[in-house]
């Protein structure tokens, strides 16, 4: 209680306090002026009219009244007039009242005539005045908090407006780089290709396999379109050689895929991911538990299936998982229902994936979000003057 009352003199202080001086002043200024003061119940009869109907004006009838064009010609002077008569009616019941008490002397009984209405009257529109200035400066202050609002909204616009060029200009000079970086790294390829290509066919080779794996990962993820799985079936081929490389061509990997699929289109990086996966993370030293790989299609489905023994370093519970739910969420977001992802732990110890695509989504080639349609083999800088692989 003492709290809400704190509150309350805390949010209408300056009501308080401007009401006060004012009931201060008039009621000493009028009894010099006549030379008598009255009972303070008349005082505070009369001043408690008098704010209801300050209050009542500001923050009942005024709003009511102008609301909307179409009401204010008729609605205000009726409200108006309503609220006057109320007065008038009230301030006589309680001069009434205070005359049976002999609380104001008066000679006689208290008319309710022409003269009294007039003087009650002129009360009534003082304060609805002053009630009527108070509405309108309540309404100006608003009007500014909301005008200073908008302000700081539009500039706050500004402001992200102008985080967001500077964003797209860092962006655009981190575009630029990513232009001039690829250059660099090819040119040094194409060197190095060159001045071992005598010398190390195996190496050549090597170096021909990964330039074609970095320029097509480059080409896709700029593009961020869709691909012919013909391309990416060649990068894994290319993965394939270069781990064999690695490791003198004792790794059990079986890749397989039907010409009739390399015509489809299919987002980029799809492929390559599950193999890096197996790699990763598949024992590959067992001729005779071979990896495999299998790119085939199945009545109107595209099937897309891996098959690793699972390494023992290799615990599945503790791997992020990250590029497999990376596919799983390309795929959903490219395909939606129209395809299925599944990937299981074995009782053998192997590691099984196998994603189910229609074909009628793969026949022809969507458009992707900037307008590219798909990886530009041709595009890179440098494009190397030997053969594709070296016999």
């Amino acid at each position: 209680m003492i709290a809400a009352t704190q509150n309350w003199f805390r949010r209408f202080k300056v009501h308080i306090l401007i009401w006060t001086a004012f009931i201060l002043y008039e009621t000493v200024v009028i009894g010099l002026v006549f030379g008598e003061f009255g009972h303070p119940l008349t005082y505070l009869s009369h001043y408690a009219i008098a704010l209801v109907l300050f209050y009542v004006h500001a923050d009942v009838v005024l709003p009511r009244a102008v609301n909307g064009t179409l009401h204010v010609v008729w609605r205000t002077p009726l409200l108006v007039a309503v609220e006057i008569w109320l007065y008038i009616f009230a301030c006589y019941c309680i001069d009434y009242a205070l005359v049976e008490a002999s609380m104001i002397k008066r000679a006689g009984s208290l008319a309710f005539d022409t003269t009294y209405q007039l003087k009650t009257l002129y009360r009534g529109l003082l304060f609805m005045g002053f009630g009527t200035g108070y509405y309108f400066l309540k309404r100006f202050l608003k009007e500014r908090e909301r005008s200073s609002a908008l302000e700081k909204e539009q500039l706050r616009e500004i402001i992200n407006r102008q985080k967001f060029e500077q964003q797209l200009a860092n962006a655009e000079n981190e575009f630029l780089k990513a232009q001039i970086n690829p250059h660099f790294l090819f040119n040094t390829l194409d060197f190095v290709y060159h001045n071992v290509l005598l010398v190390s066919p195996v190496a050549a080779n090597t170096i021909i396999a990964l330039s074609e794996m970095v320029r097509f990962a480059m080409d896709a993820s700029k593009t961020g379109g869709y691909i012919l799985l013909g391309d990416e079936i060649e990068q894994v081929d290319n993965l394939i050689f270069l781990n064999q490389v690695r490791k003198s061509d004792s790794l059990s990997f079986l890749f397989q895929s039907d010409r009739s699929v390399e015509g489809l289109f299919l987002i980029p990086l799809v492929l390559l991911t599950l193999a890096e996966n197996i790699f990763k993370h598949g024992e590959l030293d067992d001729p005779s538990d071979p990896a495999r790989f299998t790119v085939t299609t199945q009545g109107d489905e595209l099937i897309i299936e891996t098959r690793n023994a699972i390494n023992l370093q290799y615990v599945p519970s503790r791997s992020s998982g990250s590029g497999l739910s990376n596919i799983s969420q390309r795929l959903k977001y490219a395909y939606g229902d129209q395809c299925s992802f599944t990937h299981r732990v074995t009782s053998g110890s192997h590691f099984e994936v196998r994603i189910t695509i229609l074909m009628d989504l793969l026949r022809e080639r969507p458009s992707s979000a900037d307008g590219s349609t798909g990886t530009d083999r041709g595009s890179s800088p440098v494009a190397f003057g030997g053969p594709e692989i070296i016999g």
